[in-house]
Order: structure tokens, then sequence, then C-alpha cells
């Protein structure tokens, strides 16, 4: 049951790409992360997304003119064909493994593993329709990948075209803005269904559990790329890969924080609530505060708002209140394919204004082996005249 995927208008995301190349004076394109993959062709790699690939596993190619070209393994061809309906041009190389349909007439002998090194052949070959500058995610590529593309192209020619794709992801289509919002929405479900069912004696395992049983719970599993987060409880106010076995006592506060990934898109929210119906006062405060500041910088959000005015709002009102110490880099950042925060963030230095279409994380957090830990984290869309919130995060500690 596809609900976005088939909703997908790849063209609508080519010309944007392609607009985008024209401004900032770019023949071709060379991506080669997954997220930027995807969003130029609409194709979410299996093997990037879910493995540690190497770059150039699967590649984009976005010429100024004509169609996208997705370089992918023949293993994933079909897959490839079916997320991007016909609108990508597809070219796929051999693996060590046999498929009938590519294989079945060819004999001889097949690769140990992919030979990335054809797959840059490939993309230049294909990049090289263009006669000016090339960008390439130069952040990404490996040392010898970055010195072959120097060699067929020329120094001169390559640009890194990270910052590009940065602003293109932070002012979304329409269509990326209802992903987003049904991913906040679920990652929001998650939340709700952990609050309500912590008890004293469980563990952080426990809470993993149900956080990853009620992703596919609340979906059917449709379009679901992967869940993920960074919860902690008590005192333990560091994130760990290995669920902790503490055991949740009366009164311990909890934080949840992360998302799902539905259709290439994060979400990433943050919830505080108390184990328990009973708290200490210094915690209440210190939540109660910052939900103050979170109204307060919530409150801001319009367009032609600096992000830096945002920032220094909620500093304002924390130190006013429970915490006078508070300091934090960021309150907030956009939201697009991931795999985490991205820029533009709500940061102490950035005059850059808010603009209709950005979808953005508002987030107010504090941590402490003393106090424990909170997040209070929503998602909310900046519309022509103010914004829209896709969350809305509890007003107590305590979870009826």
């Amino acid at each position: 049951m596809y609900q976005f995927m088939n909703t997908r208008c790849q063209k609508e995301f080519q010309e944007k790409i392609q607009r985008a190349m024209e401004e900032w004076g770019l023949d071709s394109l060379i991506l080669t992360t997954p997220q930027n993959i995807f969003y130029a062709t609409g194709f979410a790699s299996p093997f990037m997304y879910r493995a540690a690939a190497a770059p150039g596993t699967d590649i984009a190619v976005v010429n100024r003119r004509g169609k996208v070209i997705l370089i992918c393994a023949q293993w994933s061809v079909g897959g490839a064909l079916e997320q991007t309906k016909g609108d990508v041009e597809i070219a796929g190389y051999p693996t060590w493994i046999y498929i009938e349909d590519f294989d079945g007439k060819a004999g001889g002998q097949k690769e140990v593993q992919p030979d990335m090194n054809k797959t840059f052949r490939m993309a230049a070959d294909a990049a090289e329709l263009a006669e000016g500058a090339v960008g390439v995610e130069a952040v990404n590529l490996p040392y010898d990948k970055y010195v072959f593309l120097q060699e067929r192209f020329g120094q001169n020619r390559l640009k890194d075209c990270s910052p590009m794709m940065i602003r293109l992801r932070a002012v979304k289509t329409p269509w990326e803005i209802e992903v987003l919002r049904y991913s906040a929405g679920i990652a929001e479900k998650m939340m709700n269904y952990c609050m309500k069912n912590t008890k004293a004696g469980m563990c952080e395992a426990d809470i993993m559990k149900m956080w990853h049983q009620s992703a596919y719970e609340f979906t059917g599993g449709h379009e679901i790329l992967y869940c993920y987060e960074a919860h902690t409880a008590g005192p333990e106010y560091w994130s760990t890969a290995i669920p902790r076995e503490r055991k949740l006592e009366e009164g311990d506060v909890v934080r949840l924080d992360g998302g799902v990934n539905i259709c290439g898109y994060i979400s990433d929210l943050g919830r505080t609530y108390a184990v328990g119906k009973n708290v200490s006062e210094d915690k209440q405060r210190i939540f109660d505060t910052l939900l103050a500041a979170r109204d307060a910088g919530i409150a801001l959000l319009k367009p032609g708002i600096p992000f830096c005015d945002v920032f220094h709002e909620v500093m304002r009102v924390c130190r006013e209140g429970a915490l006078p110490q508070y300091v934090r880099g960021h309150v907030g950042h956009s939201i697009s394919l991931g795999p985490s925060e991205e820029y533009p963030m709500l940061s102490p230095d950035n005059k850059a204004v808010l603009e209709p279409g950005m979808v953005l994380c508002f987030e107010t957090p504090y941590y402490s082996s003393q106090f424990h830990s909170y997040n209070l984290e929503d998602t909310i869309l900046i519309t022509e005249n103010g914004h829209e919130l896709f969350t809305d995060t509890n007003r107590s500690l305590i979870i009826d």
C-alpha cells in the first residue's frame, strides 16, 4: 500500500534541482548520498540506507537538461523501476549475485564484490553531457574517487554541491510537507503510546521494544525505512546503542527522542515525562521553564523572522526561569531526508529568515545526572502567515 510513493512527482523535483543548477552555475551533478539520491530520483537505495555501503554503490546524475540518470546494481533495478515509475533513466551494473533476468544466457565469471570504480566511470560518462562545472558531494567522496573525478573533469570543474542541496531541501514541496506531517504524526503516536505504558520496574530495553513495535503497529509497516531513537531515563543522560538494564523508579524522568523514517523522510520529536504520579519540585520547575521557553520561541515562528531571534528568546526565558546557566548551540533545525539535524538551524548567529514551506523541529532540551533529562521537541511548518504545529508536546510531567 503506497500512500506517498504513488503520488510523488519526479518532474517537480527534477525541475527544482535543474533550476538551482542554473543559478549555481552547474552543468551536472553526481550525487552519492542516499538522501540526495532519493531527492533526485525517488529511489530509496536498499544498500545505502540499510547497510554500510560504500559511496558509489548507487549514484544519481543530474544534467541541466533531460532525465535524471540512476546508476544502481542489477539486483536493485526492479525496485528502482517500480519506485521511479519510468520517470528516471536507469543504468544497471552486474554484481556477484546471479539473476536469471540478466545472467541467464551470459555465462562467464562473476565479480566477488561490486567495482565502485566502475560506477564512478559510469557516472562520469553520464555527466560528460555537460561541458561546465560538475557538482559533487565532496564530504561524502572517498579520496580516491575524488581524485578520479578530478582527473576526469579537471580540478577547476569540480564544485561542492552540498550547500545547494541543503538550500533546496530547506523549502519543501507540497508533497514533502504531507509526508513530513504524516511522519511526525506517527512519531507522536509512538511517543504517546510509550508514555502511557511506562511503569516503574521497567528498563530502557522495555521502552525501546514498545517504541519499535508501535511504529509498525501504527503504520502496518507501510513505507517505513526504519525507526530510530536516542532515549534516556533517569540519571543516565547519555545516549547508548545498547539498552541499559537499570530499572525505572517512581519519580524518574524519561526523555524520548527520535522518530520514524517514512518514505525517505524522517521525523524527530522529543517528549519528557515522569514515571508514576509523583515528581520532585526541582524537576517540575525545570520542565515548566523549558515549556515556557518552548512556547515563547514558537510564538515567533513566522515568515521574515531571523532564526537567531528565536534562539535568543528561548535563551532569555530559560535563564530568567529555573535555568540561569542554560546554553545551547541551537534550539531547532530543519528536517527532511536526514539522516539527522539539517541546516538551517535556530542558532545564535544565523541571520537567515524563516520562509513559507520550511519544516522545522523546534526543541528545548536539558540534560543532567542530578535532575535527569528533558526534551520538548515538535515539528512545525512555516506558513504564509505564521506556522502550523504538526505535533504538540505534553504540558505536564505526569501522564494520565
